[in-house]
């Protein structure tokens, strides 16, 4: 049986660890550091410092079976505000750059800001889904539309939430959103290194 909770502070290395592994061959990140060496160094640093720096500024939750974690959400408030470049720095994020190559990590860092660009743009009590992962070996099981279903779309009606935005850049997890009521309300492309990586920009309200 699921259960969905506020992730813990002992949680951090565990959940970002889940994320890492999640995300080794996404789209999003093999486009912009091919090498998955490099690629799972610059994933399990790069996540780490996001999970440290942004819980409390935004809210994560986490999905357990038998009390082990096996997804992970990170839900960012209308009145959220991404930390500084100075405070991801001094976290480490410099360590990013020489694990994934300053070119590749500069430009998934720029094309990032951009593909999130439509959804910061929204007006209103707009809720930001920055992350919804679930681990590798558990996909299909419904866990990530449960997760949406029963924890985060109630949280944000709760809290007085009108719109629940996100960005996604791959074809599977457009199927998902749209498959889970959400609307598309937006499209870029982007091109590194002879690649084009489509960003997709969806709303739903809870």
């Amino acid at each position: 049986m699921l259960t969905f909770e506020k992730m813990l502070p002992h949680e951090h290395e565990e959940c970002a660890a889940l994320a890492a592994r999640a995300f080794g061959d996404y789209e999003y990140f093999t486009d912009y550091v091919p090498n998955e060496k490099k690629r799972r160094r610059f994933l399990n640093t790069m996540l780490q410092i996001e999970v440290k720096l942004n819980d409390g500024p935004a809210t994560f939750f986490t999905a357990k079976d038998s009390g082990q974690i096996v997804a992970v959400a990170m839900l960012c408030p209308p009145e959220y505000k991404k930390p500084s470049d100075m405070a991801y720095m001094k976290a480490g994020f410099g360590r990013c750059f020489l694990q994934g190559g300053v070119r590749n990590v500069a430009a998934w860092n720029a094309m990032e800001g951009k593909a999130g660009q439509p959804c910061h743009r929204l007006a209103g009590e707009v809720w930001y889904l920055n992350l919804l992962t679930v681990e590798p070996s558990r996909k299909g099981q419904g866990i990530g539309t449960k997760m949406l279903h029963e924890c985060i779309l109630p949280y944000v009606k709760e809290h007085g939430g009108n719109t629940l935005c996100l960005f996604t850049n791959s074809e599977g997890n457009r199927k998902f959103y749209k498959k889970n009521g959400f609307v598309e309300f937006n499209e870029q492309w982007f091109e590194y290194r002879g690649k084009k990586l489509g960003s997709w920009s969806y709303t739903l309200l809870p």
